[in-house]
Order: C-alpha cells, then structure tokens, then sequence
C-alpha cells in the first residue's frame, strides 16, 4: 500500500513539472504563417467575383509543440457574411474565426480587414458552336454538324455572361472523319465563374462524297421550235458542258449521252437574242456549268408576222 502510494506521488510530480516546463516562457514559440480566407455562408443568389486578398498573414504564440501543429496544418480564417451582402464589401478579420487551441494566441492579423465584390448571379440560355481543326480528305465534303442539344444553360455573374454570346465545345478534328458518324463532344467553360447546365453534347457529322468533274467538248446545241430552221442560226453552234457526280457514274458517260439544246418558241423580237442552253445528262450526274450558258439567235426568215401566220414546215 505505501509503495503504490510512492509511485502515486513520484507521478503527479512529475506531471507537474512537465505542466510547469510547458507554461515556461522559455518554451514559447511566436510564429507568422499565412492562413487562407473561407467563407462559411455565401449568399445563394449572389457570387463572390473578387476578393483583394486570398488569404491573411497571422501571427501566433503559445507553447513550441502546439506552434508547431498549428505551423504544419493552418486552419482558414473562417468568415462569416451579413445576410443582406452585397456590391463591395469590407469585412473586418476577427481572432476568433481562426480555430486554434486554447493555449495559443493571436497576436495580429495583416490585413485586418479585406475587400469582397459580390455580383448576382444570372442564367442565360446560349447557342453551342463547334471549333472545327484540320481538313477533310479531298474525296468528302461537310454537308452538316447536327447538335443535340443545339443550346446550353450557363449560370454566372452578370458581367461575366453578358460577354458571352455563345459556348464552344472542344474542336471537332476534321481530319479524322471518314464518313458519316456520330461524336460526343465536350463543353469548354465558358468563363471563369460560369457554370453549365451540362458538359457535353451529342453531334452528328454528315458528310458525303465530293462530285467528280468531267467536261464534254464541242457538244453540238439542237435547236427546238416548230419554226422553219432553215431561217435560224444558232452563234456558237457548240458548247462545253461539266457534269459532276459519283466517280463511276460520272466515268461511265458517253458523250452522245450528253445533249446540249436550245428552245426557241417564237421568232425573236430582234437579231441577235440570247437564248440559255439546256442539258439531257445521263441519271447519276447533274450539269455544273455549260460555257457558255447562252447562244445566240440569228434569224433570216420572213417578218415577224409572216413567220407566224406561215403553217409549220411538216418533217
């Protein structure tokens, strides 16, 4: 019974020694370290969009191991907001909403106060655009990006939306399309505080085969009317037509098969009256140009009024 009471004493000395080395001045540490700025209750219809400080610069002092703790984990100075916030706002830094053990003290805080710009936040309803890189190959042509949807929800301070006028997904490249297909493609945030309702869209790309070319020289125009041809000329007799479409059609085309012709319906008021060319081309292929796309009437027969009255010439 008195050795146990021995040891009982021998520890509470000890305990009370140690309690005094840890009070001890000289075993006090004063520490500057940087602790960052929370805010514990944002305004829900309003948004922070800047503040002059990110942080505060705090001085500490209390016992070197509780120091050191503090020193290798800084808590935030956790700030609390006014209810009716709003515009610029100066908020005092307190002591107290930096959460430390008892034992330690704050000696200063630098600044003492800092500045906060609240803007309202706002929801606006964008169209979506797609970046486009590189290149098709030569052999396709886009025909449409078809978005899905084709606008997004942003939600942000005023002044950040009111420079926006549309949302970007990431680029499309081109050059890896080889036909036809779908694609999934992400949204770019569309500023610095803005949020989306979404973050990606669903597109379709079209693509189709770029036409072949192919000209057919020195194609003689017919000449279509029921009046007597021996009195019209055509000026030029022959034209170039190009058609285009698919290789293999556009290959297989002979060029009797492509029949160049004008329409003349009366006798022409005068000498000389344009008249546009017509093409027959073959199913598969449409005509692109025809040089030129006009000829000339020059007619030599009766006048006007006889060349009407006059019964066609029978074939």
């Amino acid at each position: 019974m008195t050795k146990n009471l021995t040891l009982k004493l021998v520890s509470l000395a000890a305990a009370l020694l140690l309690a005094f080395a840890l009070q001890d001045a000289s075993n006090a540490s004063v520490v500057s370290l940087y602790v960052p700025i929370e805010i514990r209750n944002p305004p829900q219809d309003k948004m922070l969009v800047k503040r002059m400080k990110q942080g505060v610069q705090v001085t500490i002092k209390g016992p070197s191991f509780l120091i050191g703790e503090v020193a290798a984990s800084p808590p935030p100075l956790r700030l609390k907001l006014p209810d009716d916030v709003e515009g610029r706002y100066t908020a005092q830094l307190m002591s107290s909403d930096i959460s430390l053990p008892p034992s330690v003290a704050v000696l200063s805080l630098d600044p003492p106060e800092v500045e906060l710009v609240f803007e309202n936040v706002e929801e606006r309803e964008l169209k979506v655009e797609v970046p486009q890189l590189g290149s098709l190959p030569k052999s396709l042509v886009l025909v449409d990006i078809k978005l899905d949807p084709k606008a997004v929800r942003v939600k942000g301070p005023r002044s950040e939306l009111k420079q926006l006028r549309s949302v970007e997904t990431e680029p499309l490249d081109l050059r890896d399309i080889k036909e036809s297909q779908s694609v999934t493609l992400a949204l770019r945030k569309p500023g610095a505080l803005s949020t989306l309702s979404i973050e990606a869209v669903s597109g379709k790309v079209e693509v189709e085969r770029r036409p072949v070319e192919r000209q057919f020289v020195s194609r003689q125009v017919e000449l279509r009317t029921a009046l007597d041809k021996r009195w019209i000329k055509l000026n030029p007799g022959e034209v170039t037509v190009v058609l285009a479409g698919e290789d293999e059609a556009v290959s297989a085309v002979r060029g009797a098969e492509v029949l160049p012709f004008a329409e003349l319906k009366s006798v022409p008021l005068r000498t000389g009256e344009p008249i546009e060319v017509d093409v027959v081309a073959p199913g598969g292929t449409k005509v692109v140009r025809v040089i030129p796309p006009a000829v000339t009437v020059w007619y030599e027969g009766p006048s006007k009024a006889s060349a009407r009255s006059a019964p066609p010439k029978r074939r």
